[in-house]
């Protein structure tokens, strides 16, 4: 999904709807901490946000409640409003070739093993399935990776190597995954790489990329 900043969803700004919407997707939240998270991001209208919210079918009662808390959760159109992106449509020719060019891109980082990270699969997910649209939005992209090393001191060496800093250990510890985002995505703005299982998001998805058909790519570790 993309926007353009100027978009107004339910009364805020796209941007702010969007920021509510990251901060709401991993678990239900209650009425009143939703409010206080509206008003700071802008809402001159937090309740009436929030209903607006419901409406548009971004969020939806939880369906359980702790006293006389309201419990809310983002629904599979909610979380696909977090995950939007900002800038120009992208033509379907254009979509395709960035397909193409990111399947490439998974084989070779497959076929380095001194990667501490690999290429389990590529799925396709949003409006890039529908071939009616054009132009899009950008390209949705699920990615799951699987590890080729748990050493963590191995890892540690991988990520000092890179001649990155790290402000945290666990940043250390992470940049494998996250570096494998970023050659996956090649600086393109509009491919947009999900770590998240997209079952829970929609069923609708596309293979386009799996390791284990793919002969170049080293075998993984045992299990």
């Amino acid at each position: 999904m993309r926007l353009v900043k100027t978009d107004v969803i339910a009364g805020l700004p796209a941007p702010a709807a969007r920021a509510f919407l990251r901060r709401t997707r991993f678990a239900d939240f209650d009425e009143e901490w939703a409010l206080s998270l509206l008003s700071s991001l802008g809402a001159s209208g937090p309740h009436s946000t929030l209903l607006g919210l419901e409406d548009a079918g971004y969020i939806e009662r939880a369906g359980h409640s702790h006293g006389s808390q309201r419990w809310w959760r983002t629904t599979t159109l909610g979380n696909a409003l977090a995950m939007a992106s900002f800038g120009k449509p992208i033509t379907r020719k254009t979509a395709d070739r960035l397909v193409a060019e990111l399947i490439e891109r998974a084989k070779a980082y497959n076929a380095d093993p001194t990667k501490p990270c690999f290429v389990q699969r590529l799925r396709i997910f949003g409006s890039y399935l529908d071939t009616a649209v054009d132009p899009l939005g950008d390209v949705d992209v699920e990615l799951v990776l699987g590890q080729r090393t748990t050493d963590r001191q191995e890892i540690l060496r991988y990520g000092t190597a890179s001649g990155r800093s790290f402000s945290t250990l666990t940043d250390h510890l992470l940049w494998p995954g996250r570096e494998a985002v970023l050659i996956l995505k090649n600086r393109s703005t509009a491919i947009n790489i999900t770590l998240e299982d997209i079952d829970e998001l929609t069923d609708k998805a596309k293979i386009i990329y799996s390791m284990d058909t793919d002969e170049t790519c080293p075998p993984p570790p045992p299990s």
